[in-house]
């Protein structure tokens, strides 16, 4: 009762999307240049991935975002593709050099000799104690609190380093006395001495 028959229809085969996969970056510290453990996403076909901000990048601390296109080899068959992912910058940490300083005598006034810290980034020394303080006998112990200029990227610092100040000596001066005769009790014209501090003589 029948005979065969033919039809067509028309398909449209769109083009698939790429799966980007790409990690959450672990925290890095600001100075560190953005690479390959940072900008590591795969895909499920081949292409080529181009990153910003690049390869080598140094960014600021904060919260960053990184992103990506991704463009497949097949582009006849696959959409190009895009992904982010957010990356925090931790402020860096300054590194602090102080020498320990040589000793010095009760009486000797602070000074750079002593206060002499410096940087690996720029930033202002604020000494605790300060310059000119004259500390007593003993071992003591000095500190500084550094503030970096680039307090956006840079943690503040601290410091201590040991310092003794030794006992000073006294400066005694006596001149030597007239003559006296036999018999002459010793008195004040000769037991003269003084000193540039205060004290007792015997």
């Amino acid at each position: 009762n029948y005979t065969g028959a033919t039809a067509t229809v028309a398909l449209t085969i769109l083009k698939a999307t790429p799966t980007i996969t790409w990690p959450a970056a672990a925290d890095i510290t600001y100075g560190t240049a953005l690479s390959a453990a940072q900008l590591n996403a795969t895909s499920d076909v081949e292409g080529s991935f181009v990153y910003v901000p690049a390869p080598g990048a140094v960014l600021s601390a904060g919260n960053q975002a990184l992103s990506l296109t991704f463009t497949p080899t097949d582009l006849a068959n696959y959409n190009g593709a895009t992904a982010t992912v957010a990356l925090t910058v931790l402020k860096a940490t300054p590194i602090i050099t102080w020498p320990a300083p040589a000793d010095i005598v009760y009486g000797t006034a602070l000074s750079a000799a002593q206060l002499n810290a410096t940087s690996d980034v720029e930033g202002t020394f604020v000494y605790t104690s300060a310059a000119g303080t004259v500390l007593s006998a003993g071992s003591q112990t000095l500190s500084v609190t550094f503030t970096p200029a680039d307090a956006a990227n840079y943690n503040g610092a601290t410091a201590t380093v040991s310092l003794t100040v030794v006992k000073g000596t006294p400066t005694i001066t006596w001149p030597a006395p007239a003559d006296i005769v036999y018999g002459t009790a010793l008195s004040a014209a000769q037991l003269k001495a003084t000193s540039d501090i205060e004290g007792t003589f015997v």
